[in-house]
């Protein structure tokens, strides 16, 4: 565990246990191919550890878990794409942001027109994600003829495909991971499109463990620094 990094370092280089989620593509996830957990933020948490003198190594975490998982030390760090909420940050002290992303449209891949703005899709029929913050967002406007709600992004995707929506609000990574796979058949990701606010995700830690938190900030500047950053987030299509 990281209270011992400092006698760890005399040895070799100090073991951080980190909690990562599944499936959550292209923040965090297992390949299932390779058996390897990669993503924007294992990316970016590798690079840093190569810089500040530590190894990783991953845990398969549900997202709901990992705040309770570091709380209660079973890892030492939330390696996912969580953003620093304030309820969060009672209990968690967060790095500086490594990311901030919006949420992109897709539309029937026989669209052509170019959606820039919300008000671009004034009185069309949109989905979103069920629970999602935005989704409430999304229908306080006002401005849509329906906001219709989804479980999945494939269902959502689907409807896309069959013209029963005009467009499908993601987090725009998600969609771009989506796009690349092949999994949106039928539709295209509208670039260039303005969300209606962008959100930052970054590492997180137990309250008061500033030895790690240090060392994860100082690794940011240095990738900042050096490019190795803006790598990584245009790898991973964390820019719009």
């Amino acid at each position: 565990m990281l209270v011992t990094m400092t006698q760890a370092q005399a040895a070799g280089p100090a073991k951080v246990s980190a909690g990562t989620t599944p499936s959550s593509v292209p923040n965090a996830f297992l390949n299932i191919k390779t058996q390897q957990i990669e993503g924007v933020m294992p990316d970016v948490i590798r690079e840093i550890g190569k810089r500040e003198g530590f190894e990783i190594s991953f845990d398969i975490v549900p997202f709901s878990a990992l705040v309770q998982s570091v709380v209660s030390d079973k890892i030492d760090l939330i390696v996912a794409g969580m953003s620093p909420t304030p309820k969060r940050k009672e209990v968690v002290d967060f790095s500086e942001p490594v990311a901030e992303f919006g949420k992109g449209i897709i539309v029937s891949a026989s669209d052509k027109k170019q959606y820039r703005t919300i008000q671009d899709l004034a009185g069309t029929v949109i989905g979103a994600g069920a629970g999602e913050e935005t989704s409430e967002e999304l229908m306080k406007l006002g401005i849509f003829k329906e906001v219709k709600l989804y479980n999945t992004a494939a269902d959502m995707a689907r409807d896309v495909a069959l013209g029963r929506i005009t467009a499908g609000f993601n987090d725009y990574p998600i969609w771009k991971a989506q796009e690349a796979n092949g999994a949106l058949q039928g539709c295209r990701v509208v670039d260039g499109f303005k969300p209606l606010r962008k959100v930052p995700i970054a590492f997180g830690v137990k309250k008061g463990n500033t030895a790690l938190l240090t060392k994860i900030n100082d690794g940011l500047v240095k990738i900042k620094a050096d490019g190795t950053l803006d790598q990584i987030l245009k790898k991973w299509n964390f820019v719009d």
